[in-house]
Formats: C-alpha cells, sequence, structure tokens
C-alpha cells in the first residue's frame, strides 16, 4: 500500500513538472510572439511616418507653382556664387592681363614710405588714399585676417573683413581710385582715422 501511494505521488510530481514546462514555454512562445508584433508595429509606424513626410513634400512640390522654384533656385544660385566670389575662388580663372593691370596695387611690390613722402610732397591726395587702403590690405594680410590675392577686389576684401570702418575705407577707395572723385586732406585724414580702428592698434 505504501508503495502504491509513493508510486502515485512520483506520477503526481511528474506530471506537475511537465504541465510547468508546458506552461514556461507557452510564455516564452507568447513573449517571442509579443515582441515580433511590436517589433513589426514599429516598423510598419516608422514606414507610415516615412509614406507621409514623402505625400508631404510631394503635395509642396505639385503644389507650389515653377515660377517660385526658379526663383528660389536664383536665389540659392545667386548666394553660392557670392561665396564663392567673396572668397576669392572665382578670381581663380583671371587672365594674366587681369593681373598685370592690377600689378599697380601690388601690396607686396610698394615701398610705402617713399611713396607716401612722394605724395605728401605733392599734396595728391588721391595717391595717398590708395597708399592708406593698400598698406591696410598688407597690415590685414599679414595679420591673417584677411587672404590678399592680386586678382580680388576691394568688395571681396569688405566682405572678408566685415566691419564697418573698413567698409567706409574701401567705399572711399573705390570712389577715388575706380570712379576719380576727388580727394584732399580731410578724407586723407578720416582714412587714416578708419585705419586705426580696423587695425585696433596694431602695426601699420
Amino acid at each position: 500500500m505504501k508503495e502504491q501511494l509513493m508510486n502515485v505521488m512520483q506520477n503526481d510530481t511528474l506530471v506537475a513538472n511537465l504541465a510547468k514546462d508546458h506552461d514556461y514555454k507557452r510564455s516564452l512562445a507568447g513573449d517571442k510572439l509579443m515582441d515580433g508584433k511590436l517589433m513589426d508595429s514599429a516598423e510598419q509606424t516608422i514606414n507610415d511616418a516615412e509614406n507621409s513626410l514623402e505625400q508631404a513634400i510631394t503635395d509642396i512640390i505639385e503644389t507650389v507653382p515653377w515660377e517660385v522654384w526658379v526663383i528660389i533656385l536664383s536665389i540659392l544660385l545667386a548666394f553660392v556664387l557670392y561665396r564663392l566670389y567673396a572668397s576669392g575662388m572665382l578670381g581663380m580663372g583671371f587672365s594674366s592681363a587681369k593681373v598685370n593691370v592690377d600689378e599697380a596695387d601690388n601690396i607686396y611690390e610698394i615701398d610705402f614710405e617713399k611713396d607716401t613722402q612722394e605724395a605728401l610732397a605733392k599734396g595728391d591726395y588721391a595717391t595717398l588714399l590708395r597708399l592708406v587702403y593698400l598698406r591696410t590690405l598688407r597690415s590685414l594680410d599679414e595679420a591673417g585676417r584677411i587672404v590678399w590675392r592680386i586678382y580680388k577686389t576691394p568688395s571681396q576684401y569688405d566682405a572678408e573683413m566685415g566691419k564697418p570702418a573698413f567698409h567706409q575705407m574701401t567705399h572711399e577707395f573705390v570712389k577715388v581710385r575706380y570712379g576719380k572723385y576727388p580727394a584732399d586732406k580731410a578724407l586723407y585724414e578720416q582714412m587714416l582715422s578708419w585705419q586705426r580702428q580696423v587695425m585696433e592698434g596694431g602695426a601699420i
């Protein structure tokens, strides 16, 4: 009798263990199934978001008139060209004739002390303005505040500096140098004042 009772208890324990193992496997399978559903749901959400974004972009492109796109592209192109112009990259393709024309303004070929004394003796304020501006360019280039190139224009240096005093210097230099406007002692002294502001006490 005792032996039969022990067999029944062992059988009950075996059945219980099998049931427990079955429940665990079923739970594990359920977890995997749930994880798979969550992954599928996340992927579907991402796909839906991407499709919605693509559709929104398509709708914008289709609803905006082509004339507006032409204007937008023109503005972008103008901005890119301006940045290239300001950096001097557009000047790389200039001919040697252009360089020769500007050779008189080569800041590393000018004897500023000698030329300034001669211009002062003659009262040649147009030349004095030119010398002040070009000497400022040389100081800025040596200080690493601009990148001087023989083919670059005053407006390019103005864009590099972005300082009001230098902008005023550039404006007056262009007027006198290329526009043939008259220059006098007062303007020359004003150029010297702007030069001091630009260099902020630096060597000239």
